[in-house]
């Protein structure tokens, strides 16, 4: 890095936020996730089965992956009536 060169500078800070604004994106998502994960597990715990089962985990592991969609999924489904 050259001191005193303008064009150096503005491209180290155009990086620096491109990847704070990456490193918050991935925060929120994976805040979410575990929030959706945890919102699966224990939506499958019904009043008269109180365990959570290996396929309870991984429906609720690959719904906290892609929760995005499961939210639309949900939406669709309540406006459906199903």
């Amino acid at each position: 890095m050259i001191h005193g060169n303008s064009k150096t500078s503005e491209s180290s800070d155009a990086l620096a936020t491109h990847r704070r604004a990456w490193l918050a994106w991935l925060l929120v998502y994976g805040a979410a996730a575990g929030g959706d994960f945890a919102y699966h597990l224990i939506g499958d715990l019904h009043p008269g089965n109180r365990a959570i089962g290996y396929p309870e985990v991984v429906v609720a592991f690959s719904a906290a992956l892609f929760w995005p969609l499961d939210l639309v999924a949900m939406e669709i489904r309540a406006r459906a009536g199903v």
